[in-house]
């Protein structure tokens, strides 16, 4: 397989994005020099288009599009072995829940558009009931996604068992939750939380 070159320029190179996540993270790509370590410890590497490593590389290149376009800031699991093992101390975890959040306020182009709606529909039933709603939001999920009959099969078997319930109660201490999101998103609008 061939691999393409990539080309450099002050048009390729957005470090506006760069220093942006950067703020966000509250640490710095450029401490970075590439050991591997945390592409090393990774338990999900194997399953990202771009290793942890590279996703810093991309970064100090100024290549957050190519990042933003993939999967691997959402098959980061925020396990922080990354940033444990990095002898430069760049919080590479940080790093990760900075991109995502750029990504979802653009709903850039994802190919992993399916985590952010499964994780916007999980925020919606913790906010509206206090807890989680599986099977509201299994429902939810499927018909939004297009998946209509996806865990046809498994939803009977879960009842059969007492693992899923059809009827649910809201928490009662809802004005406790609802103050939580409230603080988040006034933390959010200070910048302060991403």
């Amino acid at each position: 397989m061939k691999k393409k070159k990539m080309l450099l320029s002050q048009k390729t190179m957005d470090l506006d994005m760069v220093r942006k996540v950067e703020q966000l993270s509250g640490t710095s790509v450029r401490r970075c020099f590439q050991c591997g370590k945390c592409s090393a410890g990774c338990p999900m590497a194997t399953f990202m288009d771009h290793p942890p490593n590279r996703i810093v590389r991309l970064l100090q290149l100024g290549q957050w599009q190519r990042i933003l376009a993939g999967r691997s800031i959402w098959y980061c699991v925020s396990c922080e072995t990354c940033s444990t093992r990095c002898p430069n101390q760049v919080h590479l975890a940080s790093i990760m829940d900075a991109l995502r959040k750029l990504s979802w306020d653009q709903d850039g182009p994802s190919k992993e558009s399916y985590v952010q709606l499964a994780n916007r529909l999980f925020l919606e039933n913790i906010r509206t009931y206090g807890r989680q709603y599986e099977m509201r939001l299994a429902a939810v999920f499927n018909v939004k996604s297009g998946q209509f009959l996806k865990d046809m099969l498994l939803g009977p078997k879960l009842l059969s068992k007492g693992k899923l319930k059809v009827f649910h109660q809201k928490n009662k201490n809802m004005a406790e939750v609802e103050k939580i999101f409230s603080r988040i998103e006034e933390m959010r609008r200070k910048g302060e939380a991403l």
